[in-house]
C-alpha cells in the first residue's frame, strides 16, 4: 500500500535535476509503510521513520538506532552505481524492504556496494537474493 501522502521527501536545492535513479528509489522507498521522511542529496539519498528535530529534519539512519527505520545510500551516477552507506531497522523485515525499494529502482548494468559489514550475516543474504550487490 503506498502512503506517499504522509512522506515528507526534500530534494536540496544543490540538485539541479533529479536523476530518474534517485527519483525511483525515493518512489520504491516511500512505499515501506515505516519510512516518513526521504532527503535527496547530489549524491546522497536518506529515508527512514524518524528524523531529526527543527528545520533540516533529516532522515535517522545510524545504525543501532532504537527506534528508526532508515537507509542511506550513496549515490554515484558517473560510474552506475551506489553504495549502501548505513541501514537500520528496529522492526525485524524492514531493513530486507528497504535494500529491496533500492535495489528495484536501479536500471540493468548497475551495482551496489557494500563497503563496510557489521551486520552479522544480512548483507550476505541480501548478496544471494541480489547478485549486483557487492560487499568490498
Amino acid at each position: 500500500m503506498l502512503h506517499a501522502e504522509r512522506v515528507c521527501v526534500r530534494v536540496s536545492g544543490k540538485v539541479k535535476a533529479l536523476h530518474p535513479v534517485a527519483e525511483a528509489m525515493a518512489r520504491h522507498l516511500a512505499e515501506v509503510a515505516p519510512i516518513r521522511y526521504i532527503r535527496i542529496l547530489p549524491d546522497l539519498l536518506e529515508a527512514s521513520s524518524v528524523a531529526t528535530t527543527g528545520r533540516t529534519m533529516i532522515p535517522i539512519t545510524k545504525p543501532g538506532h532504537p527506534s528508526a527505520m532508515g537507509i542511506s545510500v550513496i549515490l554515484d551516477f558517473a560510474h552506475r552505481e551506489i553504495q549502501f552507506f548505513a541501514i537500520t531497522s528496529s522492526m525485524k523485515g524492514y531493513g530486507g524492504k528497504m535494500v529491496d525499494a533500492v535495489m528495484r529502482a536501479l536500471p540493468a548494468g548497475w551495482k551496489a556496494l557494500v563497503v563496510m559489514d557489521w551486520s552479522g550475516g544480512f548483507w550476505e543474504h541480501m548478496c544471494g537474493k541480489y547478485p549486483n550487490i557487492e560487499v568490498v
